[in-house]
């Protein structure tokens, strides 16, 4: 393995602690796999453009099956890419990516949806980016996730692509690592995990993240599964965020004096349904979900819900 890079030049990583790295070399060194094991996967990962481009797609589609989430909304990369995103147009907002990053965001899906105060929500406070934004000057202000994309304000190797951000104060920023194909996740409230990475290792980035780094083909079919058992309920026409929570699986924030068995780490984790959310699971429940579901009823049955609620506001509809 080729010694880490550490000396200082411009354009490196010099926010929250991170380390300083020539991002160039390290891709290259990434690439070419000549590092360890990944202290946090089981087994190596690969990056595929391929896998990302399938594994999104099959997501996104999923979603669609979803009250929230229009299935004419999803749209696919025509053959020879998205025209809106080259070089010059991730240039002009200072956003700087290698070749096969750039090639990347070209063939992605992307879901419509992101113009004004509508956003395409695939997570709780989190709604997935639309790199053909980057040709709309006009919309800076209503996507400021591309304003910390420049090189400017960007706190991630040059490698890293940001999939999805967040609307509130934590941040739901999901990250892909081009060089292996994982996801991580990056929260501002706080840090999961202790440093796992060595001093100079190019993935020591991730430990300035909070959550779990896997494959992201395994890391949305968790998001997947929050969604099939209902720990995560979709509204649609929010205008906030149209994800609310269902089910509440226990962690160990309540768990705490807990002197049970909890060797069996396979056993179906206890929860509890949030208050707020009875009415939408029984919503869900009666049109069939999962196995039965019958999304367009389910859907009016959700905005009548809503319509009848005291706090709502007929101008953060969208019919």
């Amino acid at each position: 393995m080729g010694a880490p890079v550490s000396t200082a030049i411009p354009g490196q990583i010099a926010q929250r602690g991170l380390i300083t790295i020539n991002r160039a070399s390290t891709y290259a060194i990434m690439t070419d796999s000549n590092l360890p094991p990944d202290p946090r996967l089981k087994q190596q990962a690969h990056y595929s453009r391929q896998e990302v481009v399938s594994a999104l797609t099959d997501f996104y589609e999923f979603l669609a099956t979803l009250p929230h989430i229009d299935p004419s909304a999803i749209d696919h990369a025509p053959p020879g890419g998205w025209p809106e995103i080259t070089r010059e147009s991730l240039a002009k907002r200072d956003i700087h990516k290698p070749d096969e990053v750039s090639e990347l965001l070209r063939r992605l899906p992307y879901i419509r949806g992101e113009v004004g105060e509508r956003f395409n929500w695939m997570a709780p406070e989190c709604f997935a980016c639309d790199w053909r934004l980057v040709n709309r000057p006009d919309l800076r202000p209503a996507a400021p996730w591309l304003h910390h994309n420049s090189r400017a304000r960007w706190e991630w190797p040059e490698w890293v692509v940001q999939l999805a951000a967040g609307r509130d104060r934590e941040q739901w920023v999901l990250l892909l690592d081009t060089s292996d194909g994982t996801v991580t996740r990056y929260y501002a409230s706080y840090y999961v995990y202790k440093p796992t990475y060595p001093v100079g290792d190019p993935r020591s980035w991730r430990d300035q993240c909070c959550d779990e780094t896997l494959p992201i083909r395994e890391f949305l079919d968790k998001w997947r599964r929050k969604y099939v058992d209902m720990e995560w309920l979709g509204i649609p026409n929010e205008k906030l965020s149209a994800i609310r929570t269902g089910w509440i699986p226990y962690d160990e924030e309540y768990d705490e004096g807990d002197d049970s068995d909890d060797e069996d780490d396979d056993s179906q984790p206890e929860g509890q349904w949030a208050e707020d959310t009875t009415d939408l699971v029984r919503i869900y429940k009666e049109h069939g979900w999962p196995h039965d579901f019958k999304r367009d009823e389910c859907r009016r049955a959700l905005l009548e819900w809503k319509r009848a609620q005291p706090d709502y506001v007929k101008n953060i509809d969208y019919d």
